[in-house]
């Protein structure tokens, strides 16, 4: 997967500072509040530590490819699991598989763990949920794998929050996709698993 592909970072753009109202609302969550005491008897250090933490951590949290969310949606349609089968679709040949127009909705549990002095003091617990509307996708298929995507268009909404506090918020217009991306090795379809019985 290339390294240029685009992250959640890139679809939030959290470049933007948060608000007094979210700044607020961050400092007086209990988890963050006890938190910052633990800090400030522990080291001794007062202000804004946690916030700054948190702030910094958020493009961290955020690198998650919009690609690898989307191929894991797609590896969950049954429509692929036909090609699995090597004699109806030999590994030697490639079949191009258009999709209908569809929805991807992703969602994220991140958290961030602060040790004061190598010991855990506590966590920020991250949600990030993310729809993808998707047009005009085509599957490139071969032995069983996803090996390109010749893309379309997206439009998308998303919300972070940090302790259940809303901290960014997206929601784009129609954007086009960077023409075809190649999956170099692939991208193998898994295989449904067997049900016991």
């Amino acid at each position: 997967m290339s390294d240029s592909q685009i992250t959640l970072n890139q679809f939030f753009s959290p470049e933007k500072k948060l608000s007094p109202e979210q700044l607020s609302s961050l400092e007086s969550n209990k988890k963050v509040s006890s938190l910052k005491e633990k800090i400030w008897k522990e080291t001794k250090v007062k202000g804004p530590l946690v916030l700054d933490l948190i702030i910094k951590k958020t493009a961290e949290i955020l690198d998650i490819g919009i690609l690898d969310i989307m191929v894991k949606a797609w590896n969950k349609y049954k429509i692929l699991l036909k090609y699995l089968d090597k004699e109806k679709y030999p590994p030697d040949e490639t079949f191009l598989v258009p999709l209908a127009e569809h929805t991807i909705k992703s969602e994220h549990r991140p958290s961030l763990e602060i040790l004061i002095n190598d010991q855990p003091a506590g966590k920020i617990e991250f949600s990030i949920s993310i729809s993808i509307m998707l047009e005009g996708i085509i599957l490139k298929i071969q032995d069983g794998k996803i090996k390109g995507i010749t893309t379309g268009t997206c439009k998308g909404k998303g919300t972070l929050k940090c302790e259940n506090i809303v901290i960014l918020e997206k929601k784009t217009g129609s954007i086009p996709l960077p023409g075809s991306i190649d999956l170099g090795e692939g991208i193998p379809i898994p295989a449904p698993a067997k049900r016991r019985g």
